[in-house]
């Protein structure tokens, strides 16, 4: 596309103004010969390209202005395809110059003698009004030029801060978010209209951990902060990788995530608010998705130490090579490869707060005696320094492995286990509580109901019963997951049935039916003397008749009944 073209419509009310001021028709081409704009005759064949063009061809080539005051008589008119259908009387072709470059003609043509009387006694200043309007349309042209080129640059430039993983969030003066980048989209949850503020600590350092808060939720990060003006507004650039955790004012607001009405649930919410009150290693045990790390946090948030960082770190997720790195940060030039200004460690970032130390019996043996040295002595020492930093953390732990065993099999430090074993939570795996089956699900489905903005969406009784009988191995995670999905597949005004539940549950479903068959003797002998009885009825001669059907004698029938403490409820068929 040519230059003039990307501003067509600027250039358009150009050519109107011209004709409004010489009251002769205008048209504008480009250096393709394009009509870009256009007034009288030709309006109707605006962009088309024009069938004469000597006189602008020479015009694009020799950069010079050329008027015809008798246009069939002059020699530059001669092979025009044009020339007998010519009525034109007088002409005027004006070159469009940007950088040194013609990229159009304005030509204005005189159809009368009026007309070209009019041109011949204005002639000067007709010329000197076309010329300014040929620089404006040239100005035009590069403001738009460096506009495309600057959006291109911009488009390469966030392309290139979409595919960092630090968060990249830009501020106004009035706190109000302006931009972000993919990972700082996920961590605001793709919400725009926010108004973000931070406390800047004093530092020399060029990173730092700073608080965001947003909408009374602060976060605890690592990164920088960098502000610039430009023309009369004043800007920040907000860079972080590192999410220590938000806090919130309301407490219980953790609490009340974990969902359920079971016994387990409710011994569990009592011991987190009394773990709380002191700073205590907590030692969280169970199977992956039932809650270890959201308990961690529900303690964290009930304690004294909320105002101050929660993090969370996944042992298993990080190489043995960079997990001391990542746990007490390392100073500058300490080894190739690494941030020249230095990195802050996780501990020293939860100075005040809780960490958070997930999958722990994944952490390899060399890293357990300096987390030993970390619970003993409270400091930590970075990477390439001597100098050790005492530090104030509350370490609450987490595995779904048989820790015990490992101890047994020395591949988990005994003297680490019983340092972290302090305060112990077993939890639950959902097939244990099935009572909290039905809340959970009626919790999940109007959380992702307004996540995926569903409407008149209900839930068969079917489902539930399925669910309900379903073992769910991968617990409240699986169980939260399989909800989302049927929810984003789903329309408005539609029943989730039982049609919509994999068939992986349902199979399991009926393999679990298929082996609840009774094979114990015992339990088979019990039901059928009860479901006789019943027919027979319970006083003397309806048990005589029922031995007589049972096949045994009455004093036997006694006796059984009397060594297995019969319980009618308890063996009654139904």
């Amino acid at each position: 596309m040519s230059e003039l073209l990307t501003i067509k419509d600027t250039v358009q009310k150009f050519a109107e103004v011209l004709k409004e001021v010489i009251k002769f028709d205008v048209e504008i081409v480009d250096n393709n010969l394009f009509r870009v704009a256009v007034t009288g005759k030709y309006e109707n064949e605006q962009t088309q390209l024009i069938e004469k063009g000597n006189i602008y061809k020479i015009v694009l080539k020799t950069k010079q202005m050329i008027i015809l005051e008798n246009p069939r008589e002059n020699e530059l008119c001669c092979g025009c395809s044009k020339f007998d259908e010519c009525k034109e009387v007088c002409e005027v072709s004006y070159p469009i110059i940007l950088d040194e470059e013609v990229i159009g003609v304005i030509g204005f043509l005189c159809y009368t003698k009026e007309q070209k009387k009019c041109f011949l006694e204005n002639k000067d200043s007709i010329i000197k009004f076309i010329d300014q309007i040929s620089k404006l349309i040239a100005l035009k042209v590069k403001f738009s030029m460096e506009n495309i080129r600057l959006n291109k640059m911009l488009k390469v430039l966030k392309s290139i801060i979409n595919k960092v993983s630090e968060c990249v969030l830009l501020v106004n003066s009035k706190n109000e978010l302006i931009d972000y980048n993919i990972a700082g989209a996920k961590f605001l949850n793709y919400n725009k209209h926010l108004k973000i503020e931070f406390i800047k600590p004093e530092t020399k350092d060029e990173k730092y951990t700073f608080t965001i808060t947003i909408n009374d939720r602060s976060y605890y990060v690592y990164g920088e902060i960098i502000e610039f003006k430009a023309i009369d507004e004043t800007y920040k650039i907000l860079i972080f990788n590192e999410i220590a955790d938000s806090n919130t004012n309301d407490a219980n607001m953790i609490l009340d995530e974990i969902i359920g009405k079971s016994q387990y649930i409710k011994e569990l919410k009592n011991k987190i608010k009394r773990i709380a009150k002191n700073s205590s290693t907590v030692l969280i045990m169970g199977e992956s998705g039932t809650g270890k790390e959201l308990i961690a946090r529900a303690i964290h948030a009930l304690s004294d130490r909320r105002y101050k960082p929660f993090i969370a770190i996944n042992c298993a997720a990080i190489p043995d090579t960079l997990l001391e790195s990542e746990f007490f940060g390392y100073e500058k030039g300490t080894f190739s490869g690494a941030d020249p200004r230095g990195k802050i460690g996780k501990f020293e970032m939860a100075n005040g707060g809780t960490i958070f130390l997930d999958e722990i019996a994944d952490m390899p043996l060399h890293m357990q005696v300096k987390l030993l040295r970390v619970l003993q002595e409270k400091t930590i020492t970075r990477i390439g320094s001597h100098r050790a930093q005492k530090v104030d953390v509350r370490i609450i732990a987490a595995t779904n492995k048989n820790i015990q065993q490992m101890v047994k099999e020395n591949k988990f430090r005994e003297d680490l286990y019983y340092r972290l074993n302090v305060i112990p939570i077993h939890t639950c795996p959902l097939r244990e509580r099935r009572e909290d089956i039905p809340v959970l699900v009626e919790h999940y489905l109007n959380k992702y109901l307004i996540h995926f903005n569903r409407k008149g969406v209900r839930l068969d009784e079917r489902v539930l019963e399925i669910f309900s009988k379903y073992d769910w191995p991968g617990n409240v995670r699986e169980l939260e997951n399989l909800i989302e999905y049927i929810v984003a597949m789903i329309d408005d005004n539609i029943t989730i049935d039982e049609g919509l539940i994999p068939q992986y549950i349902k199979n399991h479903i009926n393999l679990s039916l298929n082996k609840d068959e009774i094979y114990n003797l015992k339990l088979i002998e019990m039901q059928t003397i009860n479901k006789v009885i019943k027919m027979c009825g319970d006083s003397t001669e309806g048990k005589l008749k029922a031995a007589e059907l049972l096949g045994i004698g009455v004093a036997t029938l006694y006796r059984k009944l009397k060594n297995y403490q019969f319980d009618n409820k308890e063996y009654e068929i139904k």
